[in-house]
């Protein structure tokens, strides 16, 4: 799975991946690359917890995006108990980075976990 979400990563333009997995408690990360502006990924994740990431942040949508600067982030809750967070920098805004984020980024999340 590892090698799974590398490839997943280096295809999207995704710099960090975050996985908080309820079952376990744990949350696994992998860094690619830089964020413009780093406290998105601080606040979700580096500073929080498995059960704060997985229910706080929850709402009645399967993903919740942010954006702060040209750094956003994707939360996508997946029906096994798991969220995944990605970090990535983008040139996109508005109506466009919400639809990029939408209807290819989740989407493709969602394909890493059959």
């Amino acid at each position: 799975m590892e090698q799974k979400i590398l490839t997943f990563m280096k295809e999207n333009g995704i710099a960090v991946f975050a996985e908080a997995d309820r079952t376990t408690g744990a949350v696994h990360i992998e860094k690619l690359g830089d964020l413009e502006i780093w406290d998105l990924f601080q606040q979700l994740v580096l500073y929080s917890d498995v059960e704060t990431l997985c229910d706080s942040t929850r709402s009645h949508f399967p993903f919740q995006v942010w954006g702060q600067g040209g750094t956003g982030c994707l939360l996508s809750w997946l029906d096994d108990g798991r969220t995944v967070a990605l970090f990535f920098d983008s040139e996109l805004s508005g109506p466009a980075f919400t639809k990029w984020v939408e209807e290819e980024l989740d989407q493709k999340v969602r394909r890493l976990y059959p």
